[in-house]
């Protein structure tokens, strides 16, 4: 069995995350865990569709046609709902066995509920709650398990929503601005990477939870916590740096999905990364086999940086309306449509080019 759980990009929706990986890993040891993640609008059809192909692919190399989607903290529209419901019983007409489900707890989702049997809401308890309470009489839980994971549930129902009153509250309010901060790693490019981090975070932060100011303890330690992950230590080196070593040794492997072609040039294209400098002059000097580095922003503004291979200028001019220096420049893609895949942006860029 193949689990795709897809949940929101706060603290609770990476709460859900948490709770869905302890659960279901003990419970279905040979089930795989697929993750993702979005905000409300239209990401939501883009991740289910990536769900979608997902499975299909899933099918076709190992011959896995059993799937449970699981969707938390997420508020479906009608037409989403509807768009849903008929895409999982064509799948299921032709050899799936697809089952899905939405816990959710926003009272914009009522309408839905109240139309489909699948859609379960409760606007008493936070996402992360009904998640773990639900698979807690589903799958079961260990003991040591229960022991660390049921405060940090109690924790995060408090602050989502805000029971001032919450003894775990004011420790909720670090927590959340942890997850809201965690912005080192680029979710559109590194979206498992960014979403490790998110969870490995929110559960290092548990060994502070039922601690004498607690809530202190995580605030002071957040920057070594992050410094710890991203391979170094509290004195070892800046936030920045590890940072940006980190995301080019993840660049560093995506070279070839990633390049892009302009003439006899050859470019490195990210999506909504932005603040490029340092990090794109760290990656093309680790890879000179790339020209240019191009980085565009969801509003359609581009970025270029060049390490006097190429007149990064030229290229801004020519194909983006702007220019600016030789190793550093900008543009703008005209009439740009926001995407949450990164293939289709590619495919825009490079056709620019061209």
């Amino acid at each position: 069995m193949h689990i795709y759980h897809l949940s929101h990009i706060d603290l609770d929706g990476y709460g859900c995350q948490m709770v869905s990986k302890e659960l279901y890993t003990h419970a279905f040891k040979d089930s795989k865990l697929h993750f993702y993640n979005a905000n409300y609008g239209k990401e939501v059809s883009a991740r289910l569709d990536q769900i979608y192909q997902q499975i299909k692919s899933e099918k076709e190399r190992n011959g896995h046609n059993k799937a449970h989607i699981l969707m938390s903290d997420l508020n479906l529209t009608l037409q989403e709902c509807e768009s849903l419901t008929n895409t999982i019983l064509e799948l299921n007409l032709n050899g799936f066995e697809i089952t899905f489900s939405l816990l959710d707890h926003h009272k914009s989702g009522q309408e839905c509920a109240d139309k489909y049997e699948w859609y379960f809401l409760d606007t008493q308890r936070s996402a992360t709650k009904i998640v773990y309470e639900t698979l807690k009489e589903k799958l079961g839980i260990q003991e040591s398990t229960q022991k660390w994971l049921e405060p940090m549930v109690e924790m995060i129902d408090n602050i989502d929503l805000w029971q001032e009153g919450g003894c775990f509250f004011e420790f909720g309010k670090v927590a959340m601005r942890l997850i809201v901060e965690a912005k080192e790693l680029n979710r559109f490019m590194f979206d498992e990477s960014d979403r490790l981090y998110k969870l490995a975070l929110l559960r290092e932060s548990a060994q502070f939870l039922l601690k004498e100011n607690g809530h202190i303890l995580l605030d002071n330690a957040i920057l070594e916590l992050k410094k710890k992950f991203l391979g170094g230590s509290l004195n070892s080196d800046t936030l920045d740096n590890l940072a940006s070593n980190t995301q080019c040794d993840l660049l560093s492997q995506m070279t070839e999905s990633c390049s892009v072609h302009c003439g006899k040039y050859r470019g490195f294209l990210s999506y909504s990364i932005g603040n490029i400098s340092v990090l794109a002059n760290l990656f093309l000097k680790r890879n000179p086999q790339f020209d240019f580095y191009l980085d565009v922003n969801a509003r359609g503004n581009v970025s270029l940086r060049a390490n006097n291979a190429c007149d990064v200028s030229a290229i801004a001019k020519r194909y983006f309306n702007g220019g600016g220096h030789p190793n550093a420049s900008g543009g703008k893609i005209e009439n740009f449509k926001e995407s949450f895949i990164y293939e289709d942006i590619k495919a825009l860029v490079q056709g620019i080019l061209e």
